[in-house]
């Protein structure tokens, strides 16, 4: 492989479409544009229970109508497909049977109520619960009469005891984990469904992917993934892992923040320049005091050097003034495109206009729009 920069966004299609999600595939994107690297866009879909098609194509439409759009991938396709997790099934078991042939991992028999019993012994010892690796050891013979009466299992891989797992994170700094706090984990579930860290390794390293951008809540996977980098002897990929997005209170954000759909913001009539420049803002700083970017500017300025170890925090009014200015600049045709939806909902315009009743329409939003920060808004400033 070249030293060329190869980045992913992976997000599974399990709900609408956040706005943390929206800024991790931007800032990806970004990387990928201003290295002139490859953006890969892939499915993690292994929770069957939750994934669904029509969430993945609500991830797919909010990325393309912000303009981030996907060099390799699902739909667009590319050398290392498929890009859907449960498309790879297969591909997983090849590289958990040679785990196995290696020695690097386990069939483990043990039910969940001794799980149970040995996690609650450990915490009453005030012991961080870790498993204790008994079935690590049985004999050949017995795995084998295990597995022949039928018994339910898991695969596990062998943690090494005893060491440092370290790397260096472009926006934490050196960060290390001890080992024996990993522990042997589950890496192919009784269902035979691998687990989130294991498919993503294997993900990472045979598309060739060399840096991982992603959300801080990530980090906690690090030291389990590195782990299987290490079992495969892949190399492993420069991380980064980007804060929290924090409502204006400093708590995550959420649903009483106000919207949190990148499907939400669309619908209430924000530009995606605009979303896009927002988002690019949060925790990332541009070297110079200027706030309004365009999509190519982003692509030149971005660097992961000026993204900020802080939480950042979303700030509303903040979004309002730059849409605001995204929409000073629509044409009328442009403006009452926009506002006409809401007031078609708000019943001040018919379903079909006439002629005569649009040209009527694209004055009063030309009228108004120095009162509307957004195209919901075109409705309480006609009210006035």
């Amino acid at each position: 492989m070249s030293n060329e920069v190869r980045v992913r966004f992976a997000p599974s299609p399990t709900g609408p479409f956040h706005i943390g999600g929206a800024r991790s595939a931007l800032f990806n994107y970004l990387l990928a544009k201003h290295t002139g690297g490859t953006f890969v866009v892939r499915i993690e879909d292994t929770d069957q229970k939750r994934s669904t098609r029509e969430s993945e194509e609500n991830i797919k439409d909010a990325l393309k109508w912000l303009g981030i759009n996907w060099d390799e991938g699902i739909d667009v396709g590319g050398p290392n497909g498929p890009y859907r997790q449960m498309e790879r099934l297969d591909l997983y078991k090849k590289y958990t049977d040679q785990l196995l042939a290696e020695g690097k991992a386990y069939y483990c028999f043990c039910t969940p109520e001794e799980l149970e019993a040995e996690k609650e012994a450990q915490m009453a010892q005030g012991e961080t619960p870790v498993y204790s690796g008994k079935c690590a050891n049985l004999a050949p013979e017995t795995v084998q009469q295990y597995l022949a009466e039928g018994r339910p299992y898991v695969i596990r891989v062998k943690t090494p005891k005893n060491e440092t797992l370290e790397f260096d994170d472009l926006v934490r700094g050196h960060v290390s984990f001890d080992s024996n706090k990993v522990g042997d984990f589950v890496i192919v579930k009784s269902d035979g469904i691998p687990v989130y860290n294991y498919c993503v390794v294997l993900d990472d390293a045979l598309m060739h992917i060399t840096h991982v951008v992603r959300a801080e809540e990530h980090l906690s996977n690090t030291p389990r993934q590195l782990v299987l980098y290490h079992a495969f002897g892949f190399p492993v990929p420069t991380f980064a892992h980007v804060s929290l997005i924090l409502g204006k209170d400093k708590k995550k954000m959420s649903k009483r923040h106000g919207a949190t759909s990148v499907q939400q913001y669309r619908d209430l009539g924000y530009l995606p320049a605009a979303i896009d420049n927002f988002l690019a803002l949060l925790g990332w700083t541009p070297d110079s005091d200027q706030e309004i970017f365009t999509m190519e500017e982003l692509c030149q300025q971005f660097s992961l050097d000026r993204v900020a170890k802080n939480p950042a925090v979303f700030d509303i009014e903040k979004l309002n003034w730059i849409n605001f200015h995204y929409m000073k600049e629509l044409d009328e045709d442009q403006l009452l495109e926009l506002c006409l939806p809401h007031l078609q909902q708000a019943g001040y315009a018919a379903a079909q206009p006439s002629a005569e009743d649009l040209q009527w329409l694209k004055h009063l939003c030309a009228a108004m729009r120095e009162h509307v920060q957004y195209g919901a808004q075109i409705v309480d400033a006609v009210k006035v």
